[in-house]
């Protein structure tokens, strides 16, 4: 086992036992701080104060405040009855949400995740044999992971040389997808100016999310040379 092997298997096993201490303590502070809360709810009865402390040892302090949140059901209601006073009592705000397709489009298109040409080109590229092209048409769909590993169990390429063509097919079907997305779109200008167009309208950043678990792990039957699994002959 390597020295970069080693520290790997330590550093996941330490993160994975203080995922799971940091999980314990979450759960009992949520149960204290529900204590409190109750607690609060009859000591702020009958009264106006929004808040009540709790002292512990030296200067420990716990504070409990009561809030409230309106939520409009019908603004049309609200603007019926404030009638002429309404835009002093209300500021109306637009927002806007993003569809995952919008967010993919601009996604590609403000990181430069696309290669000019076309998957059929690519699969030809790849392969010379027809047959295999069109299974490759129907396996390649663009998912990186999963293409490589089409690739290599279809076309009998090695890992390296799947992972390379797997890249550009995922580009390669960006760039047909935004294609059509802009063709639908009925744009008029050139894909080129669509994306300068997505660069300076949004901003895409890229972030990296570390999930922890641990996984129990199932217990199978190992084919052995020379042997034979569970229920064969």
């Amino acid at each position: 086992m390597t020295e970069k092997t080693k520290e790997v298997k330590a550093k996941a096993d330490r993160l994975v036992e203080l995922t799971a201490q940091k999980e314990r303590v979450q759960a009992e502070m949520e149960e204290i701080k529900a204590w409190f809360e109750n607690l609060a709810v009859n000591d702020l009865k009958d009264t106006k104060k929004k808040t009540v402390e709790y002292w512990g040892s030296s200067n420990a302090r716990v504070v409990v405040g009561n809030s409230e949140t309106v939520k409009p059901v019908s603004m049309a209601m609200v603007k019926r009855l404030l009638n002429t006073v309404y835009p002093d009592f209300v500021t109306e705000k637009t927002s806007y949400s993003l569809a995952a397709p919008a967010k993919r489009l601009f996604t590609i298109a403000y990181l430069g995740a696309y290669t000019e040409g076309t998957l059929d080109d690519t699969i030809q590229a790849i392969t010379k044999d027809e047959k295999l092209q069109r299974t490759l048409r129907k396996k390649l769909k663009g998912k990186y992971e999963k293409d490589t590993e089409s690739l290599m169990k279809s076309a009998g390429l090695d890992a390296k040389e799947a992972s390379d063509w797997a890249y550009l097919v995922s580009e390669v079907v960006n760039w047909e997808w935004m294609l059509q997305v802009l063709k639908a779109a009925e744009w008029s200008g050139t894909p080129q100016e669509a994306v300068d167009i997505i660069n300076a309208a949004v901003i895409v950043d890229e972030s990296l999310k570390v999930t922890v678990g641990a996984e129990e792990k199932k217990l199978g039957i190992v084919s052995r040379p020379g042997g034979h699994r569970g229920g064969e002959r």
